[in-house]
């Protein structure tokens, strides 16, 4: 599968995994852009919509918990793709591996975690999508 370009954001949301309720994480029309080099070199960034921004009123613990960013190298087997993180907005998760499942159709590029635990949904786990569409 051939990643290498730059896609735009398209969605970002959570689904969990026993009731089926969805959040979009960055609002309805989150802003972002995602590049993979043909070295293997990853960096994303992705903000909430512009609407969630101007109302954080530049409270910074809010700016932050709205957006996500984040660079490593990239592996890709399959379906599988995994980023070898070493930078990103949250310093935790520099040094881990984030692993992600990717399906291509077209210009549209879909990302899902595995399932996963998110503060939004104290009693289940989530699987996280993210959907790009490549620039021309």
């Amino acid at each position: 599968m051939d990643l290498v370009g730059t896609w735009r954001l398209d969605s970002a949301y959570f689904v969990a995994q026993k009731t089926g309720d969805r959040i979009d994480i960055l609002g309805a029309n989150p802003f972002g852009f995602f590049s993979l080099d043909p070295s293997g070199r990853m960096i994303t960034i992705m903000t909430s919509d512009s609407h969630a921004r101007e109302n954080a009123t530049g409270d910074i613990a809010e700016l932050y918990r709205s957006m996500i960013s984040y660079t490593g190298r990239v592996s890709i087997d399959g379906e599988k793709a995994v980023t070898h993180v070493d930078g990103a907005w949250d310093p935790g998760w520099v040094g881990t591996e984030q692993v992600r499942y990717a399906s291509l159709n077209g210009n549209m590029l879909s990302l899902r975690s595995a399932p996963l635990r998110h503060p939004a949904f104290p009693d289940d786990e989530v699987v996280g999508y993210v959907n790009w569409e490549k620039e021309a």
